[in-house]
């Protein structure tokens, strides 16, 4: 297939369920999205994250979008993304907030184990990627199910199980 289509010629062929030519459209415009998020996140992994959702989004609305300008389209959606992810972060100064407020009743011996443990969770969940340990803290702190975070975050459910299982496995280390 022919890299120099048209957006417009490769939506078409998208909305028919073209994968070749959703790839051309991934490749096009991934450079220029990536440059434009990092720009305002300065997060490497949640830039790449959200954009991939944005393609996976398009992919899955592909039969009922009409779009004129992808460019636009995909700038102004992934803009509206980058501020669901501040307003999102919320989370992560909660989750900090709420570490540092533990008190534990355990003294002696205990207390130091469990200080040394604590020290050691707090180092591994600052280490997560943002968005990793904001999917994290709504999962194991707040109990909430993947379909509410799915929800509250605005991301699939399949990405959330992603981000639990990757969070697990940096705190297996712990285990």
């Amino acid at each position: 297939m022919n890299f120099q289509l048209s957006d417009s010629v490769l939506l078409s062929r998208v909305k028919g369920g073209c994968k070749e030519s959703f790839r051309i459209l991934y490749d096009r415009y991934f450079d220029f999205l990536y440059q434009y998020s990092f720009t305002l996140l300065k997060d490497t992994q949640q830039s790449q994250d959200l954009i991939q959702e944005l393609f996976v989004q398009l992919w899955e609305k592909k039969g009922y979008l009409e779009i004129t300008n992808l460019k636009s389209y995909l700038t102004a959606a992934l803009r509206n993304k980058v501020i669901n992810t501040y307003r999102n972060n919320k989370y992560v100064d909660l989750d900090e907030e709420l570490i540092s407020q533990l008190v534990s009743p355990i003294i002696g011996d205990e207390q130091l184990e469990e200080n040394d443990l604590e020290m050691e969770f707090n180092r591994i969940l600052n280490n997560l990627p943002r968005k990793c340990r904001n999917v994290f803290y709504l999962s194991r702190i707040k109990n909430y199910r993947n379909k509410e975070i799915a929800e509250e975050l605005d991301i699939s459910i399949r990405t959330v199980e992603t981000h639990i299982s990757n969070a697990l496995q940096y705190f297996k280390v712990l285990h």
